[in-house]
């Protein structure tokens, strides 16, 4: 479901919190299964793969700056300023820096 009312950075935010709960889990899955399920280790296996190739998708696809494009790979979960463009990814408002 859309971000009412927010941008799609965001929205795109969202999801990767998601994906990312759902690649912990399924990781842990994969480690706490015995050795006497195998099948299941397995599925555990390949749906951490398959979570953690959607999370580079949801990356590249989405964690875009709205302003200059530039994709935000590492800190897509805590950047609040764009690092070319220095603008807020939910206003787009410049970031001013404080003289000391």
């Amino acid at each position: 479901m859309a971000n009412l009312g927010g941008s799609d950075f965001e929205t795109a935010r969202g999801r990767l919190r998601t994906v990312m709960i759902a690649a912990a889990v399924s990781c842990a899955g994969s480690l706490l299964t015995p050795q006497d399920y195998l099948s299941l280790k397995l599925f555990f296996t390949i749906a951490t793969i398959l979570l953690f190739a959607t999370l580079v998708f949801i990356i590249v696809r989405d964690c875009r700056c709205p302003h200059c494009g530039k994709i935000i790979f590492m800190g897509a979960l805590s950047v609040t300023h764009c690092p070319r463009c220095k603008r807020s990814l939910t206003t787009g408002k410049k970031y001013k820096k404080s003289k000391k």
